[in-house]
């Protein structure tokens, strides 16, 4: 299988990914994963619901990103916190690695199951076929 620009992308996301996480830890890598998570949600409701009060969309969209920030800051820090207490230092170096490698691969199966520009991966395209549930069946 001859590798695509895309899919030189995706291993060096995936390797930085895994260097974040050796150096953030289990603890910082999940906080931070939950905490993307707590944004975009925070957005998406805050995009939703500021049509009510105010129809101007800078004002919209800086009051989303305000959400967004302050939904992931505070998320980030409580399952900091919550989970820097339960491992040892080296630990949690090495588990952070472990979900940093997990994160890029779960982006390229997240792709592939996506089905979109497929072509442009050879990667995505190979884990596309071991997929069940691929949206591209």
């Amino acid at each position: 299988m001859e590798l695509l620009p895309a899919d030189y992308v995706l291993c060096a996301l995936t390797l930085t990914a895994a260097v974040l996480g050796l150096f953030r830890g289990f603890s910082g890598t999940l906080a931070f994963l939950v905490a993307l998570a707590a944004g975009g949600i925070a957005a998406s409701f805050s995009w939703r619901y500021s049509l009510g009060f105010s129809a101007e969309m800078w004002i919209r969209a800086a009051a989303t990103l305000v959400v967004a920030l302050l939904a992931f800051g505070l998320v980030r820090i409580i399952v900091k916190k919550l989970v820097n207490g339960l491992l040892a230092q080296p630990a949690d170096a090495v588990f952070g690695l472990l979900v940093g490698i997990a994160s890029g691969v779960l982006l390229t199966a997240l792709w592939a199951w996506s089905g979109m520009f497929l072509e442009y991966s050879a990667l995505a395209s190979a884990v596309a076929g071991f997929l069940p549930f691929s949206a591209s069946l």
